[in-house]
């Protein structure tokens, strides 16, 4: 996470890596103009790990960079904080994604029909919209068969409160129901169309935080979709998930993405249903 001294780690790890590099070259160089060590073989052996081994660093900073500057543990109740996480372009969708509540009526149930038709089927619902299940393809060996878990969760106001709470919620489910349908990869969609953007980034700061960890082999990975805004948030730190499990999860929101995509991209929005009957009534003539 990035803390108060990040700037000067940065700083010193490049120097301490510049250095190494100056002082293995120099080296290199020191020992190709001495013919005693010109000629020995291993002397080349040495040099070619060592330098392997610089190259590993270089890599290892260039990501230590990249991981110290984006991540942040952004706190709902801070101004500064919110509107950092609010410019963060990669949650950002394409202009066009905003408003998606105006053209998209049936979203939640378009969702829920999405998934069905790749293989989930339904279990239960309250308090959620509905919970997914979806068996895993990997032999049991004469135990209960392992499966995917999504839990789709709609609140038209929701707050950072509502979501730690549904995540508590979503934790204790996943334990309780182990034994009889253990599911170590399970994910959760909220969705929301509130007008409050503030709201919004408070919330999704608690998705943006969450570290997806339940257990050793159990991780839980949480999506946002901000219909007004034309946002789409997920956990910025998925280190502690097991690396298969990050794949899933990477698919799953690509997926997600996707699905989202092809409704924007309808030639024509679709009219609500209410409204054109009003319409239709008021212009109607009179009998």
């Amino acid at each position: 996470m990035r803390g108060r001294g990040w700037a000067r780690d940065i700083i010193s790890h490049f120097l301490i890596v510049s250095l190494l590099g100056v002082g293995l070259l120099l080296l290199h160089k020191k020992a190709m103009n001495t013919p005693e060590l010109k000629d020995e073989s291993w002397i080349s052996t040495v040099f070619t790990i060592a330098f392997i081994l610089l190259i590993l660093m270089v890599i290892v900073f260039i990501g230590q960079v990249f991981t110290r500057v984006r991540l942040e543990r952004f706190r709902p109740g801070n101004a500064e904080s919110l509107a950092r996480l609010d410019r963060m372009r990669r949650f950002h969708l394409p202009e066009r994604y905003r408003k998606l509540q105006e053209t998209w009526y049936d979203a939640r149930q378009d969702l829920c029909r999405f998934y069905m038709g790749k293989g989930w089927f339904p279990t239960d619902q309250k308090p959620f919209d509905i919970v997914l299940q979806r068996r895993r393809k990997i032999p049991s060996f004469r135990q209960e068969p392992y499966v995917d878990r999504l839990f789709v969760f709609y609140h038209p106001m929701l707050n950072v409160l509502i979501v730690d709470q549904t995540l508590n919620l979503c934790e204790r489910l996943i334990k309780k129901s182990y034994k009889t349908a253990p599911a170590p990869r399970n994910a959760i969609v909220f969705l929301t169309d509130m007008n409050n953007a503030e709201e919004v980034t408070s919330a999704a700061a608690g998705i943006v935080n969450y570290l997806c960890r339940l257990g050793k082999r159990t991780s839980l990975y949480p999506l946002l979709i901000d219909f007004n805004g034309g946002r789409l948030y997920y956990p910025i730190d998925t280190t502690l998930v097991r690396k298969p499990h990050r794949l899933f999860f990477f698919k799953a929101r690509l997926e997600l993405t996707r699905f989202v995509r092809r409704q924007v991209s309808k030639e024509t929005p679709r009219t609500n249903p209410r409204t054109e009957h009003e319409t239709n009534y008021r212009h109607s003539p009179r009998k």
